[in-house]
């Protein structure tokens, strides 16, 4: 059965006095009069019922237009074009290029930044109120001493017109990152201190290929090996585990001899406190090893006894015999170390604590673009 509150809905106004109220009860109809009166009183004060009361509009001509809801008002117009703000994805000027205005003048540190190649081979001073081209095989000032490289001279004489003879001397410095600085010196004969001097820089050579790496070790490495087995218990050289390689390197006449005592060639293997390992190609026999403060710790043998030794304080050098990839166990000619006489030893190279282990393929003289030697 329908209820009320279905079959009175439609009839129900609010603003007609006459229309059944829904939810009274008749019995109370009487008790709430005077509340029914109070709420009609209110509701002719009310200010909708004010609205309702209202006179009629003016005729048209005499309205007034109410201004546009908020939503739909205009915007605001654009600031003038001298006003409006900077694009924010410009960059942003610093205040220091502000302060300098229009100057010219580069910061010392940014000159300093633009030296920076990122190799060994710089600017240096030449030095030229110390004459050094004057003495024969005398390098500048600045590399006097060094134990660090490795140089050479070269020395041409030319005829000019008027019986001028003309000396140019080309030194060569070698670093050991395998950069270098070519100095040219330029004079007449008759007045050698009154040189034209000039300096250029060349950075290292570019990393090998596999094939090349394997076309030096044919070259050099297995000559090496055998020269150094041949000389197995004694002493090579002057007894010191450099001149080992520095004697048997000789006769291999076009090979690049070492840039002091730890650049040796081209970078083969590497391995930094076991921290930082790099490998390019396979360590093969007549390979160079070089050891700077390494320290090794580990167990060997049968009976795994704990053993620590520590090699190359400062350098020590040594001629690889043998590697054994799964073990990451080399074993070297070396001398000097714990006897003038060449013999045998083991490196764990996974028992490295700290210090550093470098392989070295040796290469030819042409690879840094030096001539060969006859």
């Amino acid at each position: 059965m329908p209820s009320a509150y279905e079959n009175d809905a439609d009839d129900y106004d609010p603003y007609r006095h006459d229309a059944p109220r829904l939810g009274i009860n008749t019995s109370t109809a009487q008790s709430s009069t005077r509340v029914e009166q109070d709420d009609d009183e209110l509701y002719e004060a009310s200010p909708q019922r004010e609205r309702m009361a209202q006179p009629p509009p003016p005729p048209p001509s005499e309205r007034v237009v109410p201004p546009p809801p908020p939503q739909e008002r205009a915007a605001p117009p654009p600031p003038p074009r001298e006003q409006a703000l900077p694009n924010r994805t410009a960059p942003r000027q610093s205040i220091e290029v502000q302060r300098t205005g229009g100057s010219t003048r580069r910061s010392v540190e940014l000159s300093r930044m633009s030296m920076d190649t990122g190799f060994v081979a710089n600017e240096v001073d030449l030095a030229e109120s110390t004459a050094w081209w004057t003495k024969p095989n005398t390098v500048p000032p600045v590399f006097q001493g060094r134990k660090d490289v490795l140089y050479e001279f070269e020395e041409s004489t030319s005829s000019k017109r008027g019986g001028k003879t003309l000396i140019t001397k080309d030194l060569y410095i070698l670093f050991q990152d395998y950069s270098q600085t070519v100095i040219t010196a330029q004079y007449d004969q008759n007045e050698p201190r009154d040189a034209k001097l000039e300096q250029r820089h060349e950075q290292p050579p570019a990393r090998l290929r596999q094939d090349q790496l394997e076309d030096a070790h044919d070259q050099f490495g297995r000559k090496l090996h055998e020269a150094v087995v041949n000389k197995k218990d004694n002493i090579v050289g002057d007894g010191t585990p450099q001149g080992l390689v520095h004697e048997l390197l000789k006769p291999l006449t076009n090979a690049l001899l070492p840039v002091g005592t730890r650049a040796y060639g081209a970078l083969v293997y590497a391995n930094i406190g076991n921290a930082s390992t790099q490998q390019n190609d396979e360590i093969r026999p007549g390979d160079i090893i070089t050891l700077r403060n390494a320290k090794f710790q580990g167990k060997h043998g049968p009976m795994h006894a704990k053993y620590s030794m520590d090699v190359g304080k400062p350098d020590h050098v040594g001629i690889v015999s043998e590697w054994d990839g799964t073990k990451k166990k080399v074993r070297a000619w070396e001398q000097g170390r714990e006897s003038k006489k060449t013999k045998l030893e083991s490196f764990k190279l996974d028992d490295l604590r700290s210090g550093e282990v470098k392989i070295w393929r040796v290469m030819p003289r042409g690879w840094v673009g030096w001539q060969g030697q006859n």
